[in-house]
């Protein structure tokens, strides 16, 4: 007998997504993100936060921002984060060999392609129109 974990490695390795949405056709590997997908149709909201918006899902996490709590620390220079993925990104900064992501409207480095995006998004939407390719998500200003 299979074990979850051992599951959801096979079907991720056979594209298979077991579990499906009978309202849109939305498919995947783990039955609680189907849960998680069906609320999107029902409007059911089950977490809240008692600082702002009552609708928050991630609520440990979120709180966070309302409280400043940064448990995750870099060994190296001592800065704090709220998510451990902000941590292990910013990690990659101390190696000398990892692959960098310059801004090309400021002096913003990052170490993931995705930070860039988000970063491009929030800092830079309105700087210049910018196009992504489909193909390989490289991004180019629209002259």
């Amino acid at each position: 007998m299979f074990s979850i974990f051992a599951f959801v490695l096979i079907c991720r390795h056979t594209l298979e997504k077991p579990h499906k949405c009978e309202e849109c056709g939305y498919a995947t590997v783990e039955l609680s993100k189907l849960r998680r997908h069906i609320r999107t149709h029902t409007g059911e909201k089950p977490y809240s936060c008692s600082y702002c918006s009552p609708d928050t899902f991630k609520l440990k996490r979120h709180l966070r921002v309302h409280t400043g709590e940064r448990p995750y620390q870099c060994t190296v220079c001592k800065f704090r984060f709220t998510q451990s993925n902000s941590l292990k990104a910013h990690l990659l900064t101390h190696e000398t060999n990892a692959q960098k992501f310059h801004c090309t409207y400021c002096p913003t480095v990052l170490t993931r392609k995705a930070d860039l995006k988000q970063h491009m998004l929030k800092k830079h939407a309105n700087d210049e129109d910018f196009v992504t390719c489909l193909k390989c998500d490289q991004e180019f200003t629209d002259p």
